[in-house]
Formats: C-alpha cells, structure tokens, sequence
C-alpha cells in the first residue's frame, strides 16, 4: 500500500447510517491521518468550515435537502477540498455528468465508487489522487522564450520561418496512406521547432492567422504538386480559421491556385472547427458552398466537441467527418464514448462522408475502430507530424509494422 495514503484527510458525506458505517470502516482501515462523517451537506459543509479544508471528500449523490450535486459544487466554490470520489449506485452516466462538473469547477475527480464500498477500488482511487497531485504541480510553466509578441510573428510570417509538417491519414482496413493532414511549425532561428499552442492564440487575437494561413496554403499546394510530379496523388488537408472563412474571395483564390498549379481541387481537404462557423455565419456559408461547389473537399473538425454538430451537418455539404480524439482515446475502456464514436461512424456513412478517428495511438484503438468500421486513422500510434521529406522512410517502416487483421465477424 502507498505509505502516503496516511497523510489523507478526508471527509465522508453519506446519509444512510449503515453505508456511513461499512465507508467508515473502510477508510479507517487504510489509516489515513484525519477522518471526519456527516450524515448531511449542510452539517458537511459547517464541519469543513470549522476544521479546515480537506483532500479528499467521498460523497453520496442523492441526500436529502442539499444533495450531493450541490454540496460539490459549494465544496469547489469554498475551496474546502482538493478531490473528490462519488459514492454512489445511481446511473453511470449521471455520475460522469456530476464528476464533469466538479472537473470543471477544478475539483481533482479520482472516481467513484458503488456501494458498498470496496477497499481495494478505495486504495486505487486515493493513489490516484498523488499521481494527479504530482501531474498538476510538475506542468512545466511555458518558458520566457517562448512568449511571443506580434512584431516577431510578423516578422516571422516575412522571413517564412513558418513550415508544414505532416501527419498521414491511413486505411484501416489496409494500412495505406491516402492523406496528410498540414500542420504548421514554426522553424525559429534560435529556438528550434516551436509548436503551434504557443503562436496560434497570438495570431489569432492579433489577426495575424489570415495572412499566415494563407502562407500554408501556398506550401501546401507546392507540396501537392510535387508529390504527383512524383506520380502520387495524395490529398492534403490544412485547417481554416474563422478569419479565412469569412473571407469571400477565398474560392477564388484557392481555384486560381490550384488551376496554375495543375492540382485537382479534390485533392485538397480544407478542415473546419465547429466554432469555426460560428462567427460571420452568413459569410461563412458563402465561402464554404462556393468551394464544395468547385470541387473542394470539405471536412468537419474535431465533430462532437460543439454545441451545434447536428446543425452544422446540415448546413455544410461535408465530405469528411473527424472523430475527436477526446472519444476516441477512451473508446476501448467506456462504453458510452464506444456508442459515441460507432454512432458518429454510422451517421457518417448514411451522410455519405468518409471517418476519420483522430488520436489512435494503441493497438486496441486501431482494431476498435476496424471493428465498428471507421474508414481512415490518425494519430500516434500511425505517426506524428513530420517534414515532408521524411514521409517517404516512415511509410516503408509503416508497412512492415501495421497492424492490420481482419475486423471480428458479425455473429
């Protein structure tokens, strides 16, 4: 047992007198160094006002009075714990909407637990909380060097320090790369390769992503261009901003573009977030027809994490729909995320648009989604972005190592 579990203290809040007892017990019996119960939020709450805040509280959802749900969220507000673990038999799905909330409001959720309580999924989730302790105080504080100001990054955008890396999209039925995602890299001349989360907000709130974006455009295009002077016709896909899209001359630009470069407009995907159209919607709706009708691919980014997927669905003429890494990475593990990614595939399909599941980066996420028939992957467990350069040498690692076997049989 990890020693550090005698350093706890804790508070259980639980109304029914004998599943107070067996939690009691419980936790007694890992002899944690404070231990305090209630058999009420309000009596809870007085208890931690008058002894201090605690690091973790086990509590019930459904009490009497002020239920648990609330006593989480004056818990949070009165920063009167570190964690949390819900004690509970209600529904599974109303525990994870109780413990995203508590997440939200910054509390540390470890889990829950039914009743009664077991010792050993108690010892688990207590170990937890020193992992996710040591996790939130060991985030590295983003370095001097790399704060940027809007001078550099126009300075930057002039001197085309700002390049493509590539991250290919595959089959998962056969393992064959038929796409690129375009992701931008800041090549800076004395720190090295700077990641996009450290010059994109920037940018962004500056207005600085048009003109940028539109640098990557033109690499990538050039990129597309050689690639089927090699003789491969391999889409590219690259993410548009809310800036560009409210930019109405942008079919035009793109199909002069692609016409001087003697590139199939399909060959190139233009990837759009769903806050993405929300702003200058009308203007929005314009440009993305506009390049669909000209023979553009159009595909919905990070699907699900919105509040409007459905409408949007029905608006745009999409071709692509990306599952968002936060469903798919637990897919294997959480049966509703599982139902989440198999129905995103399905309404796909009866949309006639192509899946692509984002963050795969295990075995077992690649054979679920070859499984429950998603058509493209992406993610680690294929590669992560590189220069274009070295794509070639990861395919041919890549075909040695796939891991392609045929999806079980529907019995």
């Amino acid at each position: 047992m990890d020693s550090r579990i005698n350093s706890l203290s804790i508070l259980i809040l639980e109304d029914h007198p004998f599943q107070l007892m067996v939690a009691e017990q419980t936790v007694s019996g890992l002899n944690v160094r404070k231990l305090m119960t209630s058999e009420s939020s309000e009596h809870a709450l007085e208890l931690l006002k008058e002894s201090g805040a605690v690091d973790i509280v086990i509590c019930d959802l459904d009490m009497p009075g002020m239920d648990g749900i609330q006593f989480i969220r004056h818990l949070a507000e009165q920063k009167l714990a570190q964690g949390v673990i819900v004690l509970s038999a209600m529904d599974v799905a109303l525990i994870r909407t109780v413990e995203d909330m508590a997440m939200e409001h910054g509390l540390v959720v470890l889990g829950h637990i039914s009743k009664p309580m077991s010792r050993n999924r108690l010892r688990e989730l207590l170990e937890l909380y020193f992992v996710e302790q040591a996790a939130n105080t060991t985030q590295p504080a983003v370095p001097k060097e790399l704060l940027f100001d809007e001078k550099e990054l126009e300075k930057a955008i002039k001197e085309d320090q700002f390049v493509l890396y590539y991250q290919p999209k595959v089959l998962l039925k056969s393992g064959q790369m038929v796409s690129v995602e375009a992701l931008a890299r800041w090549h800076h001349p004395e720190i090295g390769v700077v990641e996009p989360v450290h010059f994109i907000p920037m940018m962004e709130s500056s207005g600085l992503i048009a003109p940028m974006t539109m640098k990557m455009i033109d690499l990538a295009l050039e990129q597309a261009r050689l690639w089927r002077v090699e003789g491969r016709n391999l889409a590219v896909g690259i993410n548009l901003s809310a800036a560009i899209l409210s930019n109405t001359d942008l079919p035009d630009i793109l199909i002069q573009k692609t016409r001087d470069l003697n590139i199939p407009p399909e060959l190139f995907t233009l990837e759009i977030t769903e806050s993405s159209l929300i702003q200058n919607a009308a203007l929005s709706l314009e440009t993305l027809a506009r390049l669909k009708l000209h023979g553009f691919s159009l595909s919905i980014d990070d699907f699900g994490t919105g509040y409007s997927s459905m409408q949007q669905l029905n608006r745009i003429p999409f071709s692509e729909l990306k599952i968002d890494r936060s469903f798919v990475s637990n897919a294997c593990h959480d049966k509703t995320h599982k139902a989440i990614v198999e129905a995103n595939i399905n309404l796909a399909h009866n949309l006639n648009m192509q899946t692509v599941a984002e963050g795969v980066e295990t075995v077992e996420d690649w054979q679920l989604l070859l499984e429950l028939n998603c058509d493209l992957a992406q993610g680690y467990f294929v590669a992560k972005p590189m220069p274009a350069e070295t794509l070639s040498q990861w395919e041919q690692e890549w075909q040695k190592r796939q891991p392609i076997t045929p999806p079980k049989p529907n019995l």
